[in-house]
């Protein structure tokens, strides 16, 4: 694990080093676009070839086209996802500021709402913000970029949104920054640590699809065990993992060397960091200063531009030459699906008309196999919803006996440390403080069992899928005497829905009501007793609406994710049916109206082939990495 630094006078961060790396960051962006677009650009062109052929030869819905289209945008789009990671009032949101060369993102001494803000490029300032439910999005086009931090505010504060009680899901913030400009996206997570709780949920929401996390972390005070317990999480999510201490203006130089150290030991002891993982130690304070007033000299000091050039360039580089591998592989494997299809339709066509209505009559007896396995398959499927849903309430029934002893042993405690006495307030305080500490480690650690426990249980449903749709091609290929291809490779299932806790009632529910009044006129031991009891009811409802707010979530995610899994399992099926029904019946048809035509559709097709296999081949020739 080595130690970043970018300190003035010392080694591997001098101020000349930096300034001759912030000019040699254009350049360095600029020499890599020009390594990687001639190969990006031929492996554009091979998919758009590949498109033409496909589109021709089905006009209509075709899985496979839509395929390549989705691998030609990511390939055009480029982007690279940065997601800034961090506890609340670690200087995050000035670090992405910083970052932007601007104050864009409000930074204040209040937690801000759990919604993650997306920063793209764009030429024209534009904010737009997605809601939950069935709402459209709102587009919000700022004067320019000064504008935007008043524009977010109603958005994305609590003092805007409070308990985001406006409904939003995402905000996209696009501007003209520099270091978005090549494909970078940054993404601002909500911070961990404050009151405001689902923010670590929602931070993790986001990182499976990002290509490396920034984790701001700082002096006041260093690392905490909640931090690398978060960390934890963080590293099954994503690779590339970089921290940013920040504040270093603070601290004295040895300081800095003792707080780096203290970081790089902490963060290997929890097995959350590589070793050769980087700590940048900034200033995002004065690098934001230093940006805003074009200070090189003050900027190079503040250690930003190290973090730009080895993070920002370095991904930029792996990133583009790992694109271009995997949309390489995943085209190939989908140019050989259109040329399996197309080899049924050339068969379906050469065949004399007796055999192919033979053929044809075989196919359908086989079809009538494929749906009684589909039924199965549904009965299974059911079957696994209703055990999940089963477990979920086991599940959630622990939860609440466990989070009762929790909150209860607090409360003792709480009497206990004031010599026996009952003290409503100091036991209010003591529910109040172990309901969101149970709640975040037990939601979390809950939520992601059973997302783990469902998925595994669709993996075993998707591999039954697989092998259904997988039989309709091969018999299919087996009847016609035509090379098969497995289908294409779907996208994975993830349950739905995240679940969340409730604190904003908390107070509420713990306020004085007239009976507590009246008890304060009881003899005193009959009033600890009510109060006891009072006491007890309060923290049982207060744990029975936490856990119902994660039961009801998580079954909600649940029941959609078990109907789009059936309603996918029928449409993968439907289309493997369709396609080959409707190559049978399109030969039958020809050769049945149109008999003189035949040979002139055959040469047609041949051609076609060839030229797929010629888009095929130039695909296994695409160089894999940029040297």
């Amino acid at each position: 694990m080595s130690n970043c630094c970018c300190l003035p006078g010392r080694a591997g961060g001098t101020p000349g080093y930096v300034r001759e790396a912030v000019a040699n960051k254009g350049l360095i962006l600029e020499h890599q676009a020009n390594q990687a677009t001639p190969h990006r650009d031929l492996l554009a062109k091979t998919l758009e070839t590949a498109m033409g052929h496909a589109r021709e030869e089905w006009p209509g819905p075709y899985s496979p086209l839509e395929a390549l289209q989705r691998l030609t945008n990511r390939l055009h789009e480029s982007r690279f996802h940065l997601a800034v990671l961090g506890q609340f009032k670690r200087g995050k949101s000035t670090f992405i500021n910083a970052l932007l060369g601007e104050a864009v993102l409000p930074a204040a001494v209040l937690p801000l709402t759990a919604i993650a803000t997306f920063i793209a490029w764009s030429a024209t300032p534009m904010l737009r913000v997605t809601y939950e439910g069935d709402r459209a999005p709102e587009d919000i086009h700022p004067r320019d970029v000064a504008d935007i931090q008043e524009a977010l505010h109603p958005f994305v504060t609590e003092e805007g949104n409070p308990g985001n009680a406006r409904g939003v899901a995402r905000v996209e913030v696009f501007l003209p920054a520099n270091i978005l400009r090549d494909g970078v996206v940054l993404i601002d997570t909500p911070g961990i640590g404050s009151t405001l709780r689902h923010n670590t949920d929602t931070a993790l929401q986001v990182l499976p699809d990002c290509d490396a996390a920034l984790f701001v972390v700082s002096a006041d005070p260093p690392i905490t065990e909640a931090e690398i317990a978060y960390l934890a999480q963080v590293r099954a999510h994503v690779v590339h993992l970089f921290f940013i201490l920040n504040k270093i203006d603070y601290l004295t130089a040895p300081e800095r060397e003792q707080v780096a150290a203290f970081l790089w030991k902490a963060a290997s002891q929890g097995s959350v960091a590589n070793r050769d993982a980087k700590i940048f130690q900034i200033s995002a304070r004065q690098a934001l200063a230093a940006k805003t007033g074009a200070d090189t000299p003050a900027l190079a000091a503040s250690g930003l531009p190290r973090v730009e050039q080895e993070i920002i360039a370095y991904l930029a580089h792996e990133k583009a030459a790992s694109l271009r591998t995997s949309v390489n592989r995943k085209a190939g494997d989908i140019v050989d699906h259109v040329l399996s299809d197309l080899g049924l339709k050339i068969r379906a066509l050469e065949l004399p008309l007796a055999d192919l209505e033979q053929r044809q009559a075989k196919f359908e007896e086989a079809v009538r196999a494929f749906e009684a396995e589909r039924k199965v398959a549904r009965d299974l499927l059911a079957g696994d919803r209703s055990r999940a849903a089963a477990e979920l309430e086991t599940q959630a029934e622990t939860l609440r006996q466990d989070g009762r002893q929790h909150v209860m042993a607090a409360v003792e405690q709480a009497i206990a440390e004031n010599a026996g006495a009952f003290d409503q307030p100091k036991v209010h305080r003591a529910i109040a403080e172990a309901i969101p500490v149970f709640f975040e480690r037990k939601l979390v650690e809950v939520a992601a069992a059973f997302r783990h426990d469902v998925e595994a249980i669709l993996v075993t449903h998707q591999t039954r899928s697989d092998a259904l749709v997988a039989s309709v091609r091969r018999t299919a290929a087996d009847l016609f005497n035509v090379p098969f291809r497995t289908a294409l490779e779907p996208e994975p299932f993830r349950l739905g829905r995240e679940p969340y806790w409730v604190t904003q009632e908390i107070r509420e529910l713990l306020m004085p009501n007239p009976a507590q009044v009246v008890s304060r006129f009881l003899p005193a031991s009959m009033q600890a007793r009510r109060l006891r009891q009072q006491t007890e009811v309060e923290v049982a409802t207060l744990i029975q609406r936490n856990v119902e707010n994660l039961r009801w979530a998580t079954l909600q995610g649940l029941n959609e994710t078990f109907r789009r899994f059936a309603a996918r399992l029928d449409a993968d099926l439907a289309e493997g049916l369709a396609l080959t029904r409707g190559v049978i019946a399109a030969a039958l048809a020809r050769r049945r109206t149109r008999a003189d035509e035949t040979q002139a559709e055959l040469e047609r097709m041949h051609v076609r082939r060839e030229r797929l296999q010629a888009c095929r081949a130039a695909l296994a020739e695409q160089p894999a990495e940029v040297s």
